[in-house]
């Protein structure tokens, strides 16, 4: 019998013409008249039936056991070549043959455990929030707030008003050459403060740190030490000690903050950029430099992603000769300012209205200004991580009160990055000549400054225990999800060891009451008798949610 999808080859005994076995199949002869076999049906039926009855014709096979159809069809067609060169040939349909697929093995019992451990220990994507913010979860919370299952993604959307970047890290002159940074065309645009009067000094800040990211990136090469020229080495004991830091992989790590920012749709990888290695090129440039950057915070009017430090100021000056000031300049941010802060930084929005230098001039300078040796890209000195906090030995002192302990001197109200740069390069200074004996800094309040926190404090909600992976925007989220209640403002996360802390600000005491009220979960005592409670997180473990004050 013949093989499914076969032809069938009729044969005619006798001398009569050989009947043309494709003429009678469902395909038909592709050679038409000049076939040389027989295409005439009664005679094929006489010659298959002698008895008369050619209604057996086709029932008479003669195929090959040994031989493919593929085999035969190619067999007839070259013997037919000759014959169909100048014949037009209709393309015959494409023959599919059905191989069975192999069925996968099962997986051993070992491997199946294997799968449900990895599946139980999967932690956020970047960008993602710690905790379970669904609907019904948020508005049925029993006991504590469990959080099991992760958020739905939202789809990226592109934004047409962000600026499109080169994917090149170097940014270079026209003609393709390193432009010095004292000769680059930048449309620089001043800005002061009137009641800051900037010391003569200088000094060496660090950038705050920014929000770290849930996974370990991979161990990368060494970084380099600044060790090019004795006025490079003088920032090296400074440099290590920074590194040292419980909190410099959170605050330092770049390539956490470049996978977190383009997670929450913010910039694209090859929208940063990396100092070069130190050479002829920038060796008449500082050794080091003090850098200080004012925030504002803008947001993406398409995809609503907001973005809590978009650069609006930047000022540096030159540690190797503190009276100088090499850039000082406001940034037009990217997306439309939906937050400038000018309680902090007082910048307003007629200030930024005409500004044309963007992130990208402050790149270009950055690059033409500083190598992997310069004590600011790879080689940082942070007075936070030099100096250890007297009260909190888990706590990094602020600006303000390293000043006051080792300056002594106040600073203004509202934030000025040139002297900030300058303070912070004064208190880096006193670290080198004291080689790294400093006394602890003590946590010290203005009359204002003790009123000012008094009243803050019934307006805020610490929230500790925080995991590394936390962002600011994830508390943001937490309290919207489980009580409705927005808060005004989330600073930047202080992290020590594997914990970190943060002081929520809301609008008002109230909003801060309700806020702690509505938020579902056992209530304790913490050891200095203020009232918590606790917020479950996705992979297990909790956050604590604090009053600032003992209540009765």
């Amino acid at each position: 019998m013949a093989k499914k999808g076969s032809y069938k080859l009729t044969s005619a005994s006798g001398d009569g013409p050989k009947t043309c076995a494709f003429f009678f199949s469902d395909k038909g002869c592709r050679n038409g008249a000049n076939c040389k076999f027989s295409h005439d049906a009664a005679a094929a039926a006489a010659a298959a039936a002698p008895s008369g009855d050619a209604s057996d014709a086709s029932s008479s096979v003669v195929s090959s056991e040994t031989e493919s159809d593929g085999e035969i069809i190619e067999k007839q067609a070259g013997a037919y070549a000759s014959l169909a060169k100048n014949v037009p040939v209709a393309t015959p349909k494409s023959i599919t043959v059905d191989t069975p697929t192999p069925k996968a093995e099962a997986p051993t019992t070992q491997e199946k455990k294997k799968r449900k451990r990895k599946k139980s220990q999967s932690t956020p994507a970047p960008g993602e929030s710690i905790f379970d913010l669904g609907t019904e979860d948020a508005n049925n919370q029993k006991g504590s707030i469990d959080a099991t299952s992760p958020p739905k993604k939202q789809k990226k959307v592109a934004t047409p008003n962000q600026q499109q970047h080169p994917t090149n890290n170097n940014i270079a002159s026209p003609n393709g050459a390193a432009a010095s940074f004292r000769n680059l065309q930048l449309p620089v645009a001043s800005f002061s403060l009137p009641s800051v009067n900037a010391p003569k000094t200088t000094s060496v800040t660090t950038p705050r740190p920014p929000s770290p990211q849930h996974e370990p990136a991979p161990t990368p090469p060494p970084k380099p030490l600044p060790v090019a020229t004795p006025a490079h080495l003088k920032w090296k004991d400074s440099v290590i000690a920074t590194r040292k830091h419980d909190n410099y992989k959170n605050a330092f790590d770049f390539e956490r903050k470049q996978q977190e920012e383009f997670s929450a749709g913010i910039s694209a990888p090859h929208h940063w950029i990396e100092s070069r290695p130190y050479g002829q090129w920038c060796k008449g440039n500082p050794a080091a430099i003090a850098i200080d950057c004012e925030m504002c915070e803008t947001k993406d009017p398409v995809t609503g992603t907001t973005d809590p430090k978009s650069l609006c100021r930047l000022s540096v000056v030159n540690a190797d000769n503190p009276s100088e000031v090499l850039l000082d300049t406001l940034v037009k941010p990217e997306w439309p300012v939906s937050n400038y802060r000018t309680w902090v930084n007082g910048i307003t929005a007629k200030d930024l209205d005409n500004v044309q230098f963007t992130l990208r001039h402050a790149q270009m300078f950055m690059q033409s200004l500083c190598s992997d040796q310069t004590n600011e890209a790879s080689s940082n000195v942070d007075t936070a991580m030099l100096y250890v906090s007297k009260d909190d030995d888990g706590s990094t002192p602020s600006l303000k009160n390293l000043a006051i302990n080792v300056l002594k001197k106040q600073m203004p109200e509202v934030h000025d990055s040139v002297n900030d740069a300058r303070v912070a390069l004064d208190c880096a200074e006193h670290y080198c000549s004291k080689g790294g004996k400093v006394a602890p800094v003590e946590k010290v309040f203005t009359r204002k400054a003790r009123a000012s926190t008094d009243a803050a404090d019934t307006t805020m909600l610490l929230v500790h225990r925080l995991p590394t992976s936390t962002q600011p925007n994830h508390l943001v989220e937490m309290f919207l999800a489980y009580t409705n209640v927005k808060p005004k403002n989330v600073p930047d996360i202080i992290f020590s060891g594997s914990h970190g802390k943060c002081n929520v600000e809301f609008t008002t005491k109230e909003h801060a009451e309700l806020a702690y009220t509505t938020l579902a979960g056992e209530e304790r005592e913490d050891k200095t008798g203020k009232k918590q409670k606790r917020v479950s997180l996705k992979g297990g473990g909790y956050v604590c949610v604090r009053k600032m004050k003992k209540t009765n």
